[in-house]
């Protein structure tokens, strides 16, 4: 172009004339006709790319959704970090990997399917056992969340069951038989959505087969009644057992992953050291995830051994002062090619920061190709997570179940320590029972507070300190010390990791049943239906062998429980997997009707402030409720009741306060704080906010039943206020009922002018119904309002039973707590003396045939708190003698 501007600006004469211009034209036309070309030629290579861009999308898409996913595993664990750049690295390595095919359908789904595949496998390696179901589940939902199958209405009543029931506004339930209260409030819910009309209406036409699907042991394993089989898909189908059948979740949850996904996504990958060796590199630490008794060093020294690299090797656990001599360590192997361990990170807390700078270093340096670091750790916040989300992830976890644990225990046993006692035939019996004690401790576990309060770390250590105490006061004593085992074992050797006095008596109780001069006959079994028994005496493949052979799945029998344990073991992996999912939820919610979160939140929040039960004033008070004494000193219970008045007061003030600040809050009247934003979630899921449980009383409850009960609460407090001390107290509505029990003494310890420390409660569990006590007992207090976990109230007999199936919590009667002093009327009880006549009935029934259970009390089902001065847990309130035709160790 400026060539033909110069050459027209200075041309003279006619143009036409010019025939290098002429020819400098036909050039520029014929240079325009083939750029237009190649522009043309451009445009449509660009519409055939983004053809062949669009026709991938579907693969694009399935990798934000699981790259979301794993994002989201970070507010599950704080070992769960995944940077995005590891992610991609993972996702193209998985596409390179999969079949071309010409056919981009095919590729496509191929492509889809193996890095679905492999992402899942990958990402597996590095979670706890507890979370690969749960990080299936999210990967399939968000799959058809995504496609349109699951609605977020559907997504929403599966985290909280579609929010807050009205009681008042309940129909009729004509299943109540079967049916209880909160399940029918659910199904009303149910109804709401899409697809379930008249769903409470077919359960009331259809009510034996309702009931026929309701009671069955594997209920999603069952067609629905009538049309609901065919008409529902496979997570509405989900959605009626999280509403029925809640406990039974987890299991359908892993059927349905099997039916929508395969067998790939509900199978745990094997645990495979050297294929995540082979994905590293110098730059890329290898870090193990540990878990209590899981030392994941054995396979390294394997790996170490099997690359002829066990001689370079370097080791080192971290801890006070270690952190200088790990950094020369590492300096010194990345030059020369040698392997680094650093174990257990988690110690060492204040020097990870300089681990993290270490590293940071070492991608810019030249390292020798052969370098390997590897780091071992507990979960913890203190980790770099930097390092983590570079990092490849392994966990290891110690063997499940009874058959594996005991099975463990013969394995690491070589033939020379089994024949090593000087008592072969005692010693191998003892060993046994001593083996399965170890896995029953361990085992319990999994049923929460029936099985531990606590759930004590117990690891291989503890086994094998057993194995040589067992040995050693065999080999000293001339008889079998049984006493002094059961000592040395129950209480020392693993008593010492038991910080609660209760677990502690659990303990006593269960090893009692393997440290027994009876297991010394091949006749004797441990359990009911003879399967577990201390085999004869063999070489330790007798032994393994019979432990091959022992059931892989355990009944809760086996650990001395009812098998309702089974369903508390299943309402506790269920409630760990749907508060699991909404912590990693964003902020997000509304109900089968179309409402948004925020109309969700401010009806609630109405609600409430509607409802709200008054402050609890001594304005009007009756004059026995706070009578003075001749002295001028308030009754102890008078006194009992100001301090519960004012721990009410203050709750019912910080509910009512932030209510308002919400209200505000969601009509952006103001700013809505980091502690609003926790209540506005926690309304969302049917959870009491942390600013109201931070002061309020022990509670396990969900939002709405939490608001009834403290109604309750209130309404019953305050009846004692204006109509004086009730004939019998409502144990379950005080902040703190020990201090109850201590008041209650101190009455009677007034009256009878006799000196606190010398009296105590004598229990009496009565006929009377609470309607039928009409007034105030002789001596002590009426209580009523405790459950029975475990076990159940046989009213026919007055002791107590076995629970019956199904029925996970019975009411007990009322109960009087008549005081007594010490030295007098207190009966001795010695659990280890079944017969001892100290074991009968208390003072009063007379009845020397019954034994007397020493059954502690706790406010609420966890059982476990904080441990106090007194070496109790501040959930425990007081230990009741309770009736028994069992003897205590039962």
């Amino acid at each position: 172009e400026d060539k033909i501007l110069h050459m027209l600006a200075n041309s003279s004469g006619n143009i036409l004339d010019d025939s290098e211009l002429i020819s400098t034209l036909a050039d520029s036309k014929t240079t325009s006709t083939q750029v237009n070309e190649q522009v043309r030629q451009a445009e449509e290579t660009k519409i055939l790319i983004d053809d062949a861009c669009e026709g991938y999308r579907p693969v694009a898409t399935r990798g934000s959704i699981l790259y979301f996913v794993v994002a989201d595993l970070g507010g599950v664990d704080p070992m769960y970090q995944y940077s995005l750049q590891y992610f991609m690295h993972q996702f193209h390595l998985s596409m390179q990997k999969t079949d071309k095919n010409p056919d981009l359908e095919v590729r496509v789904e191929s492509l889809i399917v193996r890095c679905t595949a492999d992402i899942y496998t990958n990402i597996c390696r590095g979670l706890f056992e507890k979370d690969k179901k749960l990080f299936s589940f999210l990967i399939l939902v968000q799959m058809m969340r995504n496609a349109g199958t699951i609605t977020q209405a559907e997504w929403s009543f599966f985290l909280n069951k579609g929010g807050m029931v009205n009681e008042a506004r309940l129909p009729n339930n004509p299943c109540s038989e079967w049916l209880p209260k909160s399940v029918w409030g659910a199904v009303q819910n149910l109804q709401t959505l899409k697809g379930f009309d008249h769903f409470a209406g077919s359960i009331i036409a259809a009510g034996d087969d309702w009931r026929a699907w309701y009671e069955s042991d594997r209920p999603f394993a069952e067609p629905l009644p009538g049309r609901w089989q065919k008409s529902l898909n496979r997570f509405q189908r989900l959605l009626v057992l999280r509403t029925i059948r809640e406990e039974k979740v987890v299991e359908a949850v892993n059927d349905f992953i099997l039916g929508e996904m395969g067998t790939h996504f509900v199978e745990s990958p094997p645990f495979d050291l050297s294929a995540s060796y082979k994905d590293s590199n110098p730059t890329t630490p290898i870090v193990f995830v540990l878990s209590p008794g899981a030392d994941p060093t054995g396979y390294l020294l394997l790996l170490a051994d099997s690359l002829g690299v066990r001689e370079r090797l370097r080791m080192i656990s971290l801890g006070q002062g270690q952190g200088p001599i790990a950094q020369k360590m590492m300096e010194a192997a990345r030059d020369v090619g040698d392997w680094v361990l650093l174990g257990n990170c988690h110690l060492a807390a204040s020097w990870m920061p300089e681990l993290e700078k270490l590293l940071e270093q070492q991608n810019t340096m030249k390292l020798h190709e052969d370098f390997r670091l590897w780091l071992t750790s507990m979960p913890s916040k203190a980790f770099p997570v930097s390092v983590l989300q570079s990092g490849i992830k392994l966990t290891n976890e110690p063997p499940k179940g009874l058959r594996a644990n005991v099975k463990r225990t013969y394995e690491d046993m070589t033939e020379k320590q089994l024949e090593s006692c000087s008592k072969p035939g005692p010693y191998k019996k003892l060993m046994f029972g001593v083996a399965f004690f170890h896995a029953v401790c361990q085992e319990r576990r999994k049923f929460g507070p029936i099985g531990w309060n606590i759930p004590y770390e117990w690891n291989q250590s503890d086994i094998q300190t057993a194995q040589a105490n067992l040995k050693m006061y065999l080999d000293e004593q001339d008889e079998v010390p049984y006493e002094t085992l059961r000592y040395v074992l129950g209480d020392v050797n693993y008593g010492g990791r038991i910080t609660d006095v209760w677990d502690q008596r659990c303990a006593r109780s269960i090893l009692a049943q393997y440290i027994d001069p009876a297991i010394m006959d091949d006749k004797y079994k441990f359990t009911e239906d003879g399967v577990y028994y201390a085999p004869p005496e063999g070489d330790i493949l007798s032994y393994r062998a019979y432990i091959d052979q022992l059931p892989l799945q355990d009944t809760p029998q086996v650990f001395g429980l009812h098998r309702n344990a089974n369903i508390t073991f299943e309402a506790k992996e269920t409630r760990y997997l749907i508060d699991t999912i909404i912590s990693t939820q964003p902020k997000a919610g509304g109900t089968g009707d179309g409402e948004g979160p925020d109309q969700v939140v401010s009806n609630l929040v109405e609600m409430i402030q509607n409802k709200m039960p008054p402050r609890l004033l001594k304005n009007g008070a009756d004059p026995s409720t706070f009578a003075v004494d001749e002295a001028g000193a308030m009754n102890s219970m008078g006194t009992f009741l100001l301090i519960e008045m004012a721990k009410f007061n203050k709750l019912l003030a910080r509910i009512d306060k932030t209510l308002g600040e919400m209200d505000r809050a969601i009509r952006g009247l103001v700013v809505m704080s980091a502690d609003l934003e926790g209540m506005y979630s926690a309304f969302l899921y049917q959870r009491v906010p942390d600013l109201w449980s931070s002061v309020a009383y022990l509670s396990q409850m969900p939002l709405g039943s939490w608001f009834k009960d403290l109604s309750a609460r209130v309404a019953f407090l305050n009846g004692w206020i204006m109509d004086g001390p009730p004939a019998a107290f409502w144990m379950s509505a005080f902040f703190f009922p020990q201090g109850f029990m201590t008041a209650a003494l101190q009455s009677h310890a007034r009256a009878m002018q006799i000196a606190i420390d010398t009296l105590d409660f004598r229990t009496e569990v009565r006929r009377e119904t609470l309607d039928d006590i009409m007034g105030k007992p002789e001596a002590g207090v009426y209580i009523y309002g405790l459950f029975l976990e475990g076990a159940r109230w046989d009213s026919d007999d007055g002791i107590l039973a076995e629970s019956n199936p199904g029925e996970l919590f019975t009411p007990m009667p009322v109960i009087l707590l008549e005081p007594i002093i010490l030295e007098i009327d207190k009966p001795v009880v010695d659990e280890d003396e079944e017969d001892d006549d100290d074991y009968g009935r208390p003072p009063g029934d007379g009845d020397p045939t019954y034994n007397v259970y020493a059954c502690p009390l706790y406010k609420v089902s966890s059982r476990a708190g904080t441990l106090s001065t007194t070496g109790h847990s501040t959930n425990f309130v007081r230990m009741l003698d309770v009736p028994t035709a069992h003897p205590p160790l039962h």
